[in-house]
């Protein structure tokens, strides 16, 4: 019989091909090596919790997969990335196939993220079953989820996802649990993500390489460096 435990799932989409959104201020090397930095400063946060019995990445993406390993991070491999709904989707059934209690989610775009946040999330997870969410700084965005079991409600990452997952919770009758927190609200998706990313002091990998940019002279912000 499988040992209940506890999984982190990271999806990553090909890496040359994301944050276009960031397309007016990066050119395509930049947001490339902007995504590779901050699936590196995310991944080891998470290879270092000792509470994830497993960890894993799925990901089509060659590239974010042997980045992946060299952290010690399991890969779930896609033959393509649909939607990251999707993605979360394919690693909760594999999570319940190996008999997991609950899955832990956050994206690569989120690198301030630290140990101490997702022990807050763990520790705020519903007993026996439900759901643990962590707002975009706009509160329309999910940039964590917990679930309890990995299965426990439909996926609905996009667009106003934040009160999409409430609603699939109340429409299956589970409890969920909001928990904000300041490292996790902002995710760099647009050009404004960067510029409030920059004023604010931070260590990150992430960091450094904005700075080594020239980003905050672009965009013409002072940092919290």
């Amino acid at each position: 019989m499988n040992t209940p435990m506890l999984v982190a799932v990271i999806p990553v989409k090909e890496l040359s091909r994301g944050k276009t959104r960031l397309t007016p201020l990066l050119s395509a090397e930049e947001r490339y090596l902007l995504c590779t930095t901050m699936l590196e400063d995310v991944l080891a946060v998470v290879a270092a919790c000792p509470m994830f019995e497993r960890k894993l990445v799925i990901t089509s993406d060659a590239e974010a997969a042997g980045i992946a390993k060299q952290y010690g991070i399991e890969i779930i491999h896609e033959t393509q990335q649909v939607r990251h709904s999707r993605s979360v989707e394919a690693a909760a059934e594999y999570c319940r196939e190996i008999g997991a209690e609950a899955m832990l989610t956050v994206p690569l775009d989120v690198p301030r993220v630290t140990a101490n946040d997702l022990q807050q999330i763990v520790k705020q997870g519903p007993m026996p079953r439900g759901i643990v969410l962590v707002p975009s700084h706009d509160a329309r965005g999910t940039n964590a989820l917990l679930a309890k079991p990995p299965e426990a409600i439909p996926f609905r990452f996009g667009y106003d996802s934040f009160r999409a997952h409430r609603e699939e919770a109340e429409a299956k009758g589970l409890p969920y649990v909001v928990c904000e927190l300041q490292n996790l609200e902002l995710d760099i998706d647009e050009i404004d993500d960067v510029r409030c990313f920059l004023a604010q002091p931070g260590r990150t990998r992430t960091d450094a390489l904005l700075h080594r940019l020239g980003i905050g002279e672009r965009l013409h912000v002072g940092t919290g460096a």
